[in-house]
């Protein structure tokens, strides 16, 4: 928590730079605009272009002109929030369990697509792999020790699934050996080459290789998956009024511009939904065991 607060404390120069011209003084009851964080790590750069109908449709629902700010940090938009000089910012979970360690702050709505699932799923090519029992003694893959759904959420079922301590998990007592191959497509050749018995991998990284035809379907088997990995979506500060936050959200909900959503996230079948608890809750619980650095996430 020290970490945290140090940490978000040595951006609050920058953040004066950043939002100076976006201050406002009075009671936030009497908002005369919403300010919106577009972060610098919030995807596609692109996606700028988009947020001109975004804007004037989310304008015309709250009743008050929508500034859009650009180039900020997770960790600046963080410090901004908690100074009163930004509303709402986009983030992922990680950002809002960041965001919610120094003050208050709700999530609005993740994004969702009914095609694309985000877990983590345990592969194999072996014939006499057919659960994750069957992996003791075997030679195993995760992506980089940073990776969420290539370590941290595989680790973490490991761990509650055989009641393993992650030294045991990580350097013996269940694998024969344990590799981080560097990247979600080292894992999966990897696998279909045998350089590894079986890895873990992200459901959407998979799905995507064998769409493209890098690999085809029957060249992995899935024996195992994770509990679903939250996506990213947008927060709110603590100090929004109750009524804008509601209405913010129901027009996120309602959002269905194709452009926008293809632009911004890849596909224009993704939409706003509203947050799952259970989640949410898991990951937070994930991120204490595990002892995960949040602001480096």
């Amino acid at each position: 928590m020290k970490k945290v607060i140090l940490l978000l404390c040595a951006v609050l120069a920058v953040c004066a730079v950043v939002f100076t011209a976006c201050g406002r003084g009075g009671d936030s009851d009497e908002m005369t605009e919403l300010r919106i964080a577009l972060l610098i790590d919030d995807g596609n750069p692109q996606s700028v272009a988009v947020f001109g109908d975004f804007r004037e449709r989310l304008e015309a629902h709250v009743g008050m002109p929508v500034r859009i700010i650009e180039d900020a940090t997770h960790l600046v938009g963080i410090e901004a929030m908690r100074a009163g000089n930004l509303d709402i910012m986009w983030g992922s979970p990680f950002v809002y369990l960041l965001a919610r360690e120094v003050m208050d702050v709700e999530r609005l709505v993740v994004t969702d697509n009914p095609a694309s699932i985000n877990k983590t799923v345990f592969i194999t090519s072996h014939d006499d792999i057919h659960t994750l029992e069957d992996l003791r003694g075997r030679s195993f893959a995760f992506i980089s020790p940073s990776s969420t759904s290539g370590f941290f959420y595989p680790l973490y079922h490991l761990m509650n699934v055989f009641n393993l301590t992650r030294m045991e998990v990580e350097a013996g007592g269940f694998f024969g050996t344990v590799a981080h191959s560097g990247s979600q497509t080292a894992s999966i050749m990897g696998v279909t080459h045998g350089d590894f018995d079986a890895a873990a991998v992200g459901n959407l990284n998979l799905g995507n290789m064998i769409a493209s035809g890098v690999i085809n379907e029957e060249d992995v088997r899935i024996i195992g998956s994770t509990s679903i990995i939250p996506f990213p979506g947008y927060i709110a500060a603590g100090h929004l009024p109750r009524d804008l936050v509601e209405k913010v959200r129901g027009f996120l909900l309602a959002y269905d511009n194709e452009e926008y959503f293809g632009t911004r996230f890849g596909t224009p079948d993704t939409r706003f939904v509203l947050p799952n608890d259970e989640q949410i809750q898991h990951l937070r619980m994930m991120a204490e065991v595990l002892e995960i650095d949040l602001s480096e996430q």
